[in-house]
C-alpha cells in the first residue's frame, strides 16, 4: 500500500515527547474517513520491523509543501473515537 507515492513500509515517523525523548514508529495501516487521512502506527523494534506486541497509535496525517507525510495529534475525542472504531473494523475484516 502507498501513501503519497511512498510505500508504507518505507515511512518512519518519529514521535517527539514533552520529556525530550522520542519514539520511531512504522506505519501499519493508512485509511481515510470523511475526507481526512489517518495512520495507524506501531513502534519499531529494529529498522523497519514493527513491534506487534505494542498498542496501535492513531494519528491524522497531512501532506506538507514538499509532499511528505506529517502526523497530527487527534485532539478531538469524537474524531478519535470514530477513527478508532473504523480502524478496529478494518482489523476485524483481515
Amino acid at each position: 500500500m502507498e501513501f503519497m507515492d511512498k510505500k508504507l513500509e518505507d515511512i518512519v515517523v518519529t514521535l517527539p515527547f514533552e520529556d525530550g525523548t522520542s519514539l520511531d514508529c512504522g506505519v501499519f495501516s493508512y485509511f481515510e474517513i470523511n475526507g481526512k487521512e489517518y495512520f495507524a502506527l506501531l513502534p519499531l523494534k529494529r529498522e523497519k520491523e514493527l513491534d506487534f506486541s505494542a498498542r496501535y497509535m492513531l494519528y491524522e496525517v497531512v501532506e506538507d509543501e514538499e509532499h511528505n507525510p506529517v502526523v497530527m495529534y487527534i485532539g478531538d475525542d469524537v474524531e478519535y473515537a470514530i477513527a478508532a472504531q473504523y480502524f478496529s473494523d478494518l482489523i476485524a475484516k483481515n
